[in-house]
C-alpha cells in the first residue's frame, strides 16, 4: 500500500528497494555484534509485553536498548539493581524466557524477559552496579 503511494508520488522503485535492502543489512549487522541480545521489556505491573523485539547491550552498569524497524530508537537505562522475576504471562519470544526485575537509577522498574542463554548479560548489569543484586 505505502509502496504504491510512493510510486504515485514519483519516488523511484530502485530507491525504495535500496532503502529496504540497506535497513535489512544494517539490522543483520547490528544483531550479529558481540554482546547484543534480544529481550522483551515492560514497565513493572504492565499487562502486555512490547510488540517487537528489543535489542539490548550492557555497557558497564547501563542497559542500552535499541528498537524499531531500522533499529534507530535507542534508550539508555542506568541500572541500580536486578532481581529475579517469576514470569506469569510469558512473552511469545524468547521461548525459553527468564524474568528479571531491573531497578533503574531514576527509581522506575522494568520487567525484562530474556532467553536463558542471554540472562548472563542482565545479571552482569547487577555486578557492574556495585553488586546490588537482589534475589
Amino acid at each position: 500500500m505505502i509502496w504504491a503511494l510512493l510510486a504515485i508520488l514519483g519516488v523511484p522503485l530502485w530507491l525504495i528497494v535500496g532503502l529496504l535492502v540497506g535497513v535489512i543489512l544494517s539490522r543483520r549487522s547490528f544483531q550479529r555484534q558481540e554482546g547484543v541480545f534480544a529481550l522483551k521489556a515492560r514497565p513493572e505491573g504492565a499487562e502486555k509485553w512490547t510488540r517487537g523485539v528489543i535489542y539490548g547491550r550492557q555497557v558497564r552498569d547501563v542497559l542500552v536498548t535499541t528498537r524499531g524497524a531500522a533499529l534507530l530508537r535507542t534508550e539508555f537505562h542506568a541500572v541500580d539493581a536486578v532481581a529475579d522475576l517469576a514470569l506469569d504471562g510469558r512473552p511469545k519470544k524468547p521461548a525459553d524466557a527468564v524474568g528479571r526485575l531491573v531497578t533503574l537509577a531514576d527509581g522506575s522498574r522494568l520487567e525484562v524477559a530474556v532467553s536463558e542463554h542471554d540472562v548472563a548479560y542482565i545479571d552482569g548489569l547487577a555486578r557492574a552496579a556495585n553488586g546490588k543484586r537482589v534475589v
